[in-house]
């Protein structure tokens, strides 16, 4: 069965609930990753501080990726256009569809 899917954003990755270490008061529990599915390989990714001071993006996936393998974070990315983010110092490019179904 085929999944709904919308090109993902920097806003609709955005966890609801974030923790930043100058927030008060801190939210006990982050909420939940957004589904998605990057280079075709379904998994979880969230745009947020996540306990940290700085915004970052974090993705686990089901199989391997062959640039990032299965749990992926950074802090050097940016939406080229809705559904394309580019990664890291050195121009690598990935998609990633939101799953909305």
């Amino acid at each position: 069965m085929e999944k709904a899917t919308i090109p993902a954003t920097e806003e609709n990755l955005q966890l609801e609930i974030d923790d930043h270490p100058m927030a008060t008061p801190r939210p006990t529990q982050l909420s939940e990753p957004h589904p998605v599915i990057v280079d075709g390989i379904i998994g979880t990714a969230a745009v947020g501080s996540m306990g940290g001071y700085s915004t970052r993006l974090s993705i686990q996936l089901e199989a391997e990726h062959p640039d990032f393998g299965v749990d992926f974070g950074t802090k050097y990315f940016r939406f080229l256009e809705p559904g394309v983010v580019e990664w890291g110092h050195y121009g690598k490019r990935f998609t990633v569809l939101k799953i909305v179904d």
